[in-house]
């Protein structure tokens, strides 16, 4: 498989297959929420680092060593991805499998790659790998992957050179959805990818559950019904949708984004052609036209309101209370 056969993501993969054919040694760090697809551009990635004719589309896919890499048969690809009996990468496996490991030269590819799941390191174990992040061997490569950079020292961060996936299209969910759930409905697939917060894996996941719920549809509702809704309203009712999905919090907050820059193309172009929510596009031109106090001052202290309520989630706050206090915020700011 080449970078061609990834869906998305165009112009990360133009830099990677050109970071590959340069075959300079750097630590890579691909960052974007779980479910983007990073450990797919990783591994792509590693066998274009390794291929011995690799071109623009990266891998060639023939060559003995993309036959190593696919067979899993070479020694000079190490991954480190979520252990099996413990939450976190243990330090000794870091410092025996990956820094000591380092330093031996590759047997068959030019390169000697390292990809590792920053998810399942903790601070120790991110520790072990400073040096070897700083002072990479001629021959080594690191590509790191993140769903949250927060959670990463700022020590590792300063020492690699970060790529945050870009988002993805309809259309390019869509085919995603498809490849990895042939046979399903048009209308099922498209239910999935409306859902999904513009999240690959999040979209795969509700087409294979058959997901009749919509957080999107749903989450719309919430907000044009806010300038008519009391406080009670909005802390009995509304609250209590969210909490309902409490355990898609990534899914909410990006939801909540994209109904407020709907709005905000709709203030400023009535006739915008094309809006987040197709499928919710009449409710969304009714709202914006039967509340004319909105302005993009008061959509942007709403989505101010939203990346709190993200950072709060990140460090674990409850739920409940950081959901309410965004939503009482937001109700502020549209409220008749």
């Amino acid at each position: 498989m080449a970078f061609s056969a990834v869906t998305g993501q165009k112009q990360i993969k133009i830099r990677l297959a050109a970071e590959a054919q340069r075959r300079g040694s750097a630590a890579y760090m691909l960052s974007g929420p779980e479910g983007m697809g990073k450990r797919l551009l990783a591994e792509e990635f590693a066998k274009a680092l390794m291929c011995t004719d690799c071109g623009p589309d990266g891998a060639c896919g023939v060559c003995p060593n993309c036959k190593y890499f696919d067979n899993f048969t070479t020694p000079d690809v190490t991954r480190v991805y979520e252990p099996s009996e413990t939450k976190n990468v243990k330090v000794d496996f870091i410092k025996e499998c990956v820094v000591a490991e380092s330093y031996l030269k590759p047997q068959f590819a030019r390169t000697k790659t390292f990809i590792i799941d920053f998810d399942y390191l903790g601070a120790e174990s991110q520790n072990a790998l400073l040096k070897s992040l700083e002072e990479p061997g001629k021959d080594v490569v690191f590509i790191l992957t993140s769903s949250n950079t927060d959670a990463v020292l700022d020590t590792v961060m300063s020492r690699v050179t970060e790529i945050k996936l870009d988002p993805y299209s309809d259309e390019e969910l869509e085919e995603i959805v498809r490849a990895n759930c042939p046979g399903l409905e048009d209308d099922k697939v498209r239910a999935a990818v409306y859902n999904s917060g513009r999240n690959p894996g999040k979209a795969i996941s509700l087409a294979k559950e058959d997901s009749g719920v919509s957080i999107r549809h749903e989450i719309n509702s919430i907000m044009t019904a806010m300038p008519s809704s009391s406080y009670i309203d909005v802390l009995e009712d509304q609250c209590g949708v969210l909490t309902g999905f409490k355990d898609d919090h990534k899914i909410i907050a990006s939801s909540i984004l994209m109904f407020l820059d709907d709005c905000g193309r709709l203030i400023n172009y009535p006739d915008c052609r094309k809006i987040n929510n197709e499928m919710d596009r009449e409710a969304i031109e009714e709202f914006v036209a039967a509340n004319k106090h909105i302005t993009t001052l008061k959509l942007g202290r709403c989505t101010e309101a939203v990346n709190t309520f993200l950072r709060a989630m990140e460090v674990n706050a409850n739920f409940d209370s950081s959901a309410s206090a965004m939503l009482l915020r937001i109700h502020e700011e549209l409220k008749k």
